[in-house]
């Protein structure tokens, strides 16, 4: 795998509007950088910053899109020309939700049209972490904060500008585009970039050395069933917001909403849906049926910590969890992922 170096000012050229392509990029703010349209002369600062405030999966997976027309609107196309899109400064823990996401879309009995599209046509430029919030925790769930596959050219921030892995065609060309004259990386380069990795899988470790747990894809923590009322030490502090689903890069749950356009005119829109909301899976019915599956709030926190640590390795091969700790930051309640399967694990 060919490693280059990119000074700031290269990244600018890369960065900049150019005719059919969409570019997303981090932009720095005080606190956690923000994924925004790109700008050239600030995107250096924020790839520098801890990982994103929110998940990149909505470019993949609308908060709310159509799915199709009917009644005099019948054959109206809902969809639209899906043009190339270059995603930089995705993280490792980034990636390895649209990996966890893609099994989901694409490799089920039915493919998503919508969701393979803009995959097909994004062009992936992840980043190194060099920086971490207090609430990251890949490390726990057998993830690192540098990205080791998933993309087409990964950055590493060093003090003079980037070192480029190229893994891809499409990665190599993003790269040219920018202009000639690029060169490989020094020994010295590579080594810096060695050690920056090193102490920044310590400083996660060394974070979350109090929650004594680990899991991975083969190896998950032994929770309660979602009947045990231990779950309601935690859910009684959850306000039902659902800020923790719509933040988390895996979560993919979503709900169908017909609307009236005009007389007889109809469309169906896809809206990201939440476990935690008591209308979640609500059926229609009257007095004495089960409207809802999970009436006790307790049991609708059991769903979405077990849909992480059990249900999805059962169904993916995949645990459900990241480590991205949005969804910590996310939390009204103050409620903490990682305390919940450290107290709960038997």
């Amino acid at each position: 795998m060919t490693t280059l170096y990119l000074d700031e000012a290269r990244l600018a050229a890369l960065l900049a509007e150019k005719e059919g392509i969409s570019t997303f990029a981090p932009a720095p703010t005080d606190a956690l950088a923000w994924m925004d349209t790109a700008d050239g002369q600030t995107a250096a600062e924020a790839l520098r910053q801890a990982r994103p405030a929110q998940s990149a999966k909505g470019i993949f997976l609308a908060a709310a899109e159509s799915v199709g027309r009917y009644g005099a609107q019948a054959g109206t196309p809902s969809r639209t020309e899906q043009q190339t899109m270059v995603v930089v400064g995705v993280r490792a823990c980034e990636l390895r939700a649209w990996n966890y996401l893609d099994k989901v879309f694409l490799e089920g009995t039915f493919k998503d049209d919508a969701y393979a599209r803009r995959r097909e046509a994004t062009i992936t430029v992840s980043c190194d972490c060099v920086d971490c919030t207090e609430s990251c925790f890949c490390t726990l769930v057998g993830g690192q904060p540098h990205a080791t596959e998933g993309y087409d050219v990964n950055l590493t921030p060093l003090e003079e500008g980037f070192l480029a892995e190229v893994a891809t065609d499409r990665g190599r060309e993003w790269l040219e585009s920018g202009g000639s004259g690029l060169n490989e990386a020094t020994d010295d380069q590579l080594a810096r970039r060695d050690a920056l990795r090193a102490d920044m899988a310590k400083r996660v470790e060394a974070q979350n050395a109090a929650f004594g747990f680990q899991a991975d894809d083969g190896n998950q923590p032994g929770l309660p069933d979602d009947a045990d009322e231990a779950w309601g030490r935690f859910s009684a502090d959850c306000v039902e917001c659902g800020a923790c689903t719509h933040i988390c890069p895996t979560c993919h749950c979503f709900y169908l909403y017909d609307q009236a356009l005009g007389p007889e005119e109809f469309e169906r829109l896809r809206m990201w849906d939440s476990c935690l909301l008591s209308t979640y899976h609500r059926m229609a019915g009257g007095p004495g049926m089960k409207l809802t599956p999970r009436p006790a709030l307790f049991s609708r926190l059991a769903n979405r910590v077990l849909h992480k640590f059990a249900y999805s390795p059962q169904q993916y091969e995949l645990i459900g969890c990241v480590g991205c700790g949005r969804c910590i930051d996310a939390c009204l309640g103050a409620i903490d992922i990682r305390q919940v399967v450290k107290e709960l694990s038997r």
